[in-house]
Order: C-alpha cells, then sequence, then structure tokens
C-alpha cells in the first residue's frame, strides 16, 4: 500500500469495509472491531489519521505492534483472528493499515459476544443475525467458494459447473475439482453427467 492508496481509503470515508482511529485504542476495542469485520466481508482499520479533518496524526506504536495486535487477536478473539498489518511511515509519523479478511469459522466473538459491521459501527449482533452467520459446514476443510456454495445449494437446490464459475470467477478445471471434493466429503450429491451434471446437498443441514 502507499500515499495514494491511503489517499483513497481517506476519500472513500467510513463505512461497512474501513474503520478510522486517530490512535491505536484499547485492546477490547481493537478486539471488537477485528470480530465486527470478520463477521462481515472483511476490510481495513487505519490508526494514525484524522479523517474528519483529513490530518495526519501518526499512530504511537512500537516495533513489536504486529506481535502485540497477532496476540491480541488470538486472546480476545474467538475463534482465533489474525490480522495482516502494514505500516508506513510518512513525515516520521506512522500510519497502521490492518487489513481484515471475512473470516471462514463465523460467527466470531470477543468477551462472548458476536459483533458485526453495520455501516461506520460495529455492533453487537442481534440473535437473528448470529444465526445467519452461522455456517453449518464450518470446520469441515472447506474454502471460502465452497462454504458458499453450500449455502447457495441450500438456497436453490443446486449448482452446476458453470454457476459455480460465474458465482467465484475460476475457471472450468477449478470448479470442477471443488465440486468435486464436496462429493467425495459426502457433502454435495452429482447427479446427471457431463455439462449437464449438477450438484445438490447430501443433507440438509442442522440450523
Amino acid at each position: 500500500m502507499n500515499w495514494d492508496d491511503i489517499l483513497a481509503l481517506l476519500e472513500q470515508g467510513e463505512g461497512q469495509a474501513v474503520e478510522f482511529e486517530k490512535s491505536v485504542p484499547a485492546e477490547d476495542d481493537i478486539a471488537r472491531e477485528l470480530v465486527a469485520f470478520s463477521n462481515a466481508d472483511g476490510g481495513k482499520i487505519v490508526y494514525g489519521l484524522d479523517d474528519k479533518n483529513k490530518h495526519l496524526v501518526g499512530a504511537d506504536v512500537g516495533d513489536d505492534f504486529s506481535d502485540w495486535l497477532a496476540r491480541v487477536g488470538k486472546s480476545h478473539c474467538s475463534p482465533a483472528i489474525s490480522p495482516q498489518v502494514d505500516v508506513f511511515e510518512k513525515g516520521n509519523k506512522k500510519i497502521i493499515i490492518i487489513t481484515v479478511a471475512e473470516g471462514d469459522d463465523k460467527p466470531y466473538r470477543s468477551d462472548d459476544i458476536c459483533y458485526i459491521r453495520d455501516g461506520i459501527v460495529s455492533r453487537p449482533a442481534e440473535e437473528s443475525e448470529v444465526k445467519a452467520l452461522t455456517n453449518p459446514w464450518s470446520g469441515k476443510g472447506l474454502n471460502k467458494r465452497q462454504l458458499r456454495a453450500m449455502q447457495m445449494m441450500a438456497e436453490h437446490t443446486d449448482i452446476t459447473n458453470r454457476e459455480y464459475r460465474d458465482a467465484f470467477s475460476v475457471s472450468h478445471k477449478t470448479a470442477h475439482i471443488e465440486l468435486t471434493l464436496l462429493a467425495d466429503k459426502g457433502l454435495a450429491l452429482s447427479q446427471g453427467a457431463g455439462r449437464s451434471t449438477r450438484y445438490i446437498l447430501a443433507a440438509r443441514p442442522e440450523l
């Protein structure tokens, strides 16, 4: 990430995928944001910038910040969250950019509270929202595409190779391999042959 990228984030402003903080907050505040972004589509948390006045404030952090943040993600988040940390220096001041990926093991919690990203706010999720986050196929060794494909099959009865390719922008071969793995794991059943092959759930999930 370069200075132009940071300026682009400033121009974009806070929202569903971006959070600005002038300074590094307390551990529990950081954990809440990590959890909220992991339960959503991921995003970036920027320390050291005043996004309201567009001022470079600088974050007061030591060289061990990445290790410290990793400990926060492990000790204050359940399941553990491992964000990416980038440090950008300008004018002898540091800007910290934390990139949080969408989690594979939702719902994530901090202090037993499930937080979600709601626009510019990270708030506790309602019971119905926690239920919607819970993926019954988590922990079965599936990647994000396969997890979403399972949800698509649950919602739309089946999925084809073409639909998988269109949904995830992958090649025919990748779609075939990943769909076949779902069948090999006993999670999906294949019906038909060749281009007409469709994959359906082997069993309805327990929600």
